[in-house]
């Protein structure tokens, strides 16, 4: 699947998108994850569709902060199930990969 399809999956947190697992079954998929993180990577190499992709960029990034932010909060119900130790360098990877994206736009 190309980098472009897997943005637009999880912006519409399509079934087995990162953002779908994360957010509709509240469980962390390493392979959804890393998905995730190469396809934002490849957006900023291929300079594909600058405006929509930043939209969709910025989108995912909230919703899985978001999702960290419910998990550790609580008074939420919600829970992330199978969330790795390294939560926090899963996290670093993410914003690494975004900051790449916007900083390579300019």
């Amino acid at each position: 699947m190309d980098a472009k399809q897997i943005l637009e999956d999880n912006f519409e947190e399509k079934n087995k998108s990162f953002l779908y697992y994360l957010h509709e079954k509240s469980s962390f998929s390493k392979d959804a994850f890393k998905q995730l993180y190469e396809s934002i990577r490849t957006a900023a190499e291929d300079n594909v569709n600058i405006n929509r992709t930043a939209q969709q960029i910025t989108h995912i990034y909230g919703q899985i902060l978001k999702c960290f932010l419910y998990h550790f909060d609580k008074n939420d119900k919600y829970k992330i199930a199978n969330l790795p130790e390294n939560y926090n360098k899963m996290i670093e990877y993410l914003e690494k990969s975004v900051e790449y994206y916007f900083t390579t736009r300019i």
